[in-house]
């Protein structure tokens, strides 16, 4: 059932098997974008050299024209969901999730997304096998689809696990300036708070809350140094709720109250300059 709707992706077919052991495919080639959705069970993919071992909640892309070739495994073979689609803005919107730098999408721990992802694959099914089918519906489940695989994949010597802090630290830098909770960070990049926390405290020594606030005293330090803008100003751009709560945190870190470093900074440069 292929819709060609200018704007869209096009849909061509979805699928659904539970593999008997050691169901294989390829090596092959496909002429069109084929995601596959571990529903249970695991099994192996093989992608331009390297084998990746895939378990329940876990994903694969096959794109046009590249060989590859996966296999159910002996004693635990997978059951899989698939949906095959093609259209010219589809690697635009691969690249805005996990499948820009890899062909596998691993669902991450401590995730409701394994559950969202086996009821999504259901609804595309159900969607496209309806005798009241509206591509719109299906586009719409399938750019949901897209959606839970915007967390960070697997990469050539990095885990899920620095890939999520990586992607917790670009989120803070970008969004500072807001009134963002942990909770906010942890939802935006698909994992619980309580587990965001742990990883922050493995590799960075610190809290996730503590790394935003260096953050947000470190930007406002160069706002102070390098602009005229006024303690209000900064406090407001850094994300805090008022210049009274700036002052008492930048005192805390720092040594000096705003004003007060801002006036060292500046007599530092007045003699500077002198000399």
């Amino acid at each position: 059932m292929n819709q060609s709707l200018s704007g869209i992706p096009s849909i061509y077919f979805c699928g659904h098997e539970h593999c008997q052991p050691g169901h294989s495919f390829g090596p092959a080639v496909r002429p069109h974008y084929l995601i596959h959705v571990v529903l249970s069970g695991k099994g192996i993919f093989k992608h331009q050299g390297h084998t990746y071992s895939l378990k329940s909640g876990d994903s694969f892309l096959i794109k046009p024209m590249d060989s590859t070739y996966y296999e159910a495994d002996q004693t635990n073979p997978w059951e899989y969901a698939w949906i095959g689609f093609n259209g010219q803005e589809i690697p635009a919107l691969l690249n805005q999730t996990c499948f820009q730098d890899s062909c596998i999408f691993i669902c991450p721990p401590d995730s409701e997304r394994k559950l969202n992802l086996r009821t999504l694959m259901h609804s595309i099914l159900n969607t496209f096998s309806s005798a009241n089918y509206n591509p719109f519906t299906l586009t719409g489940l399938f750019l949901e689809l897209l959606g839970l695989m915007t967390g960070p994949s697997i990469v050539e010597g990095n885990s899920y696990s620095t890939q999520y802090v990586k992607r917790a630290m670009d989120y803070m830098k970008n969004n500072y300036g807001y009134n963002i909770r942990i909770q906010d960070i942890a939802a935006a990049i698909g994992i619980d708070r309580t587990y965001l926390y742990r990883l922050f405290m493995e590799q960075q020594k610190i809290s996730p809350k503590q790394y935003l606030l260096q953050l947000r005293i470190h930007i406002a330090s160069d706002m102070l140094s390098s602009s005229d803008y006024s303690i209000t100003e900064i406090a407001y751009s850094c994300g805090f709720k008022d210049a009274a709560a700036f002052s008492n945190q930048f005192k805390k870190m720092t040594g000096y109250t705003p004003r007060k470093f801002r006036e060292y900074l500046n007599l530092e440069k007045t003699i500077y300059r002198k000399h």
